[in-house]
């Protein structure tokens, strides 16, 4: 048996882990010193408002408690597939490869170079390939050129959280100036696009980043964050296509911060 393993900011709630058999590790982050453990989506409160105007950090999990859920998931002969968020945003996957090597080939873990809808569905194949009896070598293999076939591109309201958090090495001539907003693709790391001037050109922006070959779509949302005009444009475009919306959690709000607006896809 194969046990796939993601961190919070898949944005999954508790009823989507519970349905694919997906174990979920928690990141945690301060508000002013005080630690939260990040929930499912939608078992978080209110956090936005907590956070509004305080100190916030992010914190990696421990490598013990990737430990334990590989000795409880292996334990009569069972594998882990451990997938997480962006190696270059986070110490999570670097954590849970320090966790993994006791284990061997029972445990992989995998890059997923995205996070949040990225993450989701990227997550979301593994299930299939292993409700579809690949083997753990296998959906490895297949997972990686399905990575090159996932992409997020996104809008901030403000450029602060991301750099105070370092998510930001370089992003020379970004610029959230009177009306001016940038336009940003994660793939691995984060890459600064372009500025575009007015909400008009925001949606064209994002919309026009999505390929034709999309399959898959998620819209994802800060606390304060208005899809609506970006949701409309792109069921125009993809009629056929489910547009899944999400609000993310904690976490990546606090890189993020308040007001961000973005869309993941895998291609065919």
């Amino acid at each position: 048996m194969i046990t796939v393993v993601t961190d919070t900011s898949a944005g999954y709630s508790r009823a989507e882990i519970e349905s694919r058999g997906v174990r979920l590790i928690s990141i945690a982050y301060l508000i002013s010193g005080i630690p939260y453990s990040e929930q499912p989506r939608g078992e978080n409160g209110d956090f936005a408002e907590r956070m509004r105007g305080r100190s916030v950090k992010t914190s990696q999990p421990a490598s013990v408690a990737f430990t334990r859920i590989f000795e409880e998931c292996t334990e009569g002969g069972g594998e882990v597939l451990c997938i997480l968020l962006s190696g270059a945003l986070s110490g999570t996957y670097s954590s849970a490869v320090r966790a993994a090597e006791p284990f061997g080939k029972r445990v992989r873990v995998f890059d997923s170079g995205t996070t949040n809808g990225g993450l989701h569905l990227l997550v979301d194949e593994a299930v299939n390939m292993i409700v579809g009896n690949l083997s753990l070598d296998e959906i490895c293999h297949n997972l990686e050129e399905l990575k090159k076939k996932i992409s997020v591109v996104f809008s901030v309201e403000t450029l602060e959280p991301l750099k105070k958090g370092g998510r930001l090495p370089s992003a020379e001539g970004a610029a959230t100036t009177l009306n001016s907003r940038p336009i940003f693709v994660l793939e691995d790391s984060i890459r600064f696009v372009c500025n575009v001037r007015g909400g008009k050109s925001r949606v064209k922006a994002l919309v026009d980043a999505v390929p034709d070959t999309a399959r898959r779509i998620f819209l994802m949302k800060t606390e304060g964050g208005d899809t609506t005009a970006i949701e409309e444009a792109l069921t125009a475009r993809f009629p056929h296509i489910k547009i899944h919306l999400r609000t993310v959690g904690p976490v990546l709000t606090a890189h993020l911060g308040e007001g961000a607006v973005g869309i993941a896809y895998i291609s065919r």
